[in-house]
């Protein structure tokens, strides 16, 4: 059981990056098994709030990789001034490099925060997960 039982553990560890200020953030994710080790792969995610003169005010959260991920996501969840959430969208991708997904605001009131949550899936990779914000 040793070192088999270890290699498993290793497999499914996970990097979590919480960045809570920031509209942008990219991460190297490194290879955790044999035939990864020293191989890396650029990820970035990003969310951006517009509320334009015309048309309604919309959030999109954007993840990118360099390489085919084996599952990546991107969530959007966007909030009221008092905190309350006024909606969300997700678009979860397999054997893709790119998800994307936009929420845009029907109701009346104005949003003032969104946040974009960001998850990258390979085997044998450390699974990265961000959280990015940006405000109306």
């Amino acid at each position: 059981m040793g070192n088999s039982a270890l290699a498993a553990e290793v497999e499914t560890e996970t990097t979590i990056t919480n960045i809570s200020v920031l509209s942008e953030v990219s991460s190297v994710t490194p290879g955790i098994a044999t035939a990864t080790a020293g191989k890396t792969i650029k990820v970035t995610s990003k969310i951006n709030a517009k509320n334009p003169l015309v048309g309604s005010p919309h959030a999109t959260a954007t993840s990118s990789a360099s390489a085919t991920e084996d599952s990546i996501s991107a969530k959007v969840r966007v909030y009221t001034s008092k905190g309350g959430l006024q909606g969300s969208k997700e678009d979860k991708q397999s054997y893709s490099k790119y998800a994307g997904a936009t929420y845009t605001s029907k109701s009346g009131s104005l949003p003032s925060k969104a946040f974009g949550n960001h998850n990258y899936i390979k085997k044998s990779y450390k699974t990265v997960r961000h959280e990015t914000v940006d405000t109306y």
